[in-house]
């Protein structure tokens, strides 16, 4: 049977989600909607869930969930935590069939669950491991297990729960197990020619593990392989430039692999030094540079404040029709040239864009003329020029 025919989840009655969100839903009544006076009930549950098939003590669930609060009799304030959930799972019309509960065994907590309750890290394994089972024999069944899973992922285990020390163990093993299953299925699109679906994998696996090499390497080289090689130029410009500004990382040798792969395809890359120049230390004058994404971002939060102001946002774009070291030398002349509170991204090879929030346009045209102005003191004419617009350009 094909893993799309067995979507498991649709024949079980209630279903839990911990992966990205917790969620509760049932079939015929929906969402569950969590009381906020029920925070430490749900609290105690999700401890219970994370160690579903064990018998946990007393004491150990103190020491986890309530460290730092001080009872005068703390067993019993954790039996009645457990009196209140168990009273809430067995009387509230959401759980009222037995479908879960609390049990108390040889001094121990455990949470019990019928067969028919759907747990969303309990299928991933499970699909997971049946995709391990097949990618040898079965590549095509293989895929569509591996689909399932990812499906699955939507975010890190329990992400409410930033703070916990006993989340953080399975939330990264089950992060672990989403980025080698999305390299596995990489591979196996890869193997049939299927870039554009590997390409579609990884660039939805960024947008959750966002900080993984391993995914970027393995999207770029997809876009080579399909020919794309601009947007893997973009894309390796754009990853580097963050691991440097955020981390102080220069590019690994694996990245550097991907730099000689481009530069063979013909792609039209700098010699890495701007990865280190095109940024300014933040307690510096100069403007905010940052990627493509971040520039939309902060465009579209402009726009929606001027919807309060009434002030129009304008986009100054800059095409710079000069060589690399030209371009780069432009853009960091323009970036120490402006405010903090402005905004500068690469938006394609020869073209930056530049928001100046609450700048009139006649004072856009003073101060871009005189950056260009200071820029070429030697009179060289540089080919660069200005425009600007209420809406942003279409990318390359």
């Amino acid at each position: 049977m094909l893993a799309s025919k067995i979507k498991d989840n649709n024949f079980c009655k209630l279903q839990f989600y911990t992966l990205g969100r917790f969620e509760i839903y049932q079939k015929d009544k929906g969402l569950y909607s969590i009381s906020g006076r029920s925070t430490k009930l749900w609290y105690l549950f999700k401890y219970l869930l994370l160690n579903k098939g064990k018998g946990i003590p007393p004491e150990s669930i103190l020491e986890n969930l309530f460290p730092d609060e001080e009872y005068e009799n703390p067993k019993n304030t954790l039996q009645n935590i457990v009196y209140r959930l168990r009273k809430l799972l067995s009387q509230d019309d959401f759980f009222n069939e037995n479908i879960c509960n609390i049990i108390y065994n040889n001094g121990c907590y455990s949470l019990f669950f019928s067969d028919d309750v759907f747990i969303d890290t309990d299928f991933f394994e499970k699909y997971i491991n049946k995709a391990e089972s097949l990618k040898h024999i079965n590549p095509e069944e293989a895929i569509e297990y591996y689909e399932n899973a990812l499906d699955l992922y939507l975010g890190d285990y329990f992400p409410e729960l930033v703070y916990e020390e006993w989340v953080v163990p399975k939330r990264n093993y089950y992060r672990r197990l989403y980025v080698q299953s999305v390299l596995e299925l990489a591979k196996l699109y890869r193997r049939k020619n299927d870039h554009d679906s590997c390409i579609k994998i990884c660039e939805r696996a960024l947008q959750v593990e966002s900080y993984e090499e391993e995914l970027h390497i393995c999207f770029m080289e997809s876009l080579i392989e399909k020919g794309k090689i601009k947007e893997a130029q973009n894309h390796y410009e754009i990853y580097t430039s963050m691991l440097y500004k955020q981390f102080g990382i220069k590019p690994t040798s694996e990245l550097l692999s991907i730099y000689k792969m481009l530069k063979n395809s013909g792609a039209d890359l700098n010699d890495g030094e701007t990865i280190q120049t095109c940024y300014v230390d933040e307690n510096t004058a100069g403007a905010f540079y940052c990627d493509r994404n971040i520039f939309n971002s902060v465009f579209i939060l402009e726009k929606r404040r001027s919807e309060r102001t009434g002030q129009i946002v304008f986009v100054v774009s800059i095409t710079v029709n000069e060589d690399i070291n030209i371009f780069n030398d432009f853009r960091q002349c323009l970036i120490k040239s402006l405010r903090k509170g402005d905004v500068v991204t690469t938006w394609d090879s020869n073209i930056i864009l530049v928001l100046l929030p609450r700048m009139e346009y006649k004072q856009i045209i003073a101060i871009m003329d005189r950056i260009i102005n200071q820029f070429d003191t030697a009179g060289n004419n540089y080919d660069i020029k200005v425009k600007v617009h209420t809406a942003l350009p279409d990318a390359n």
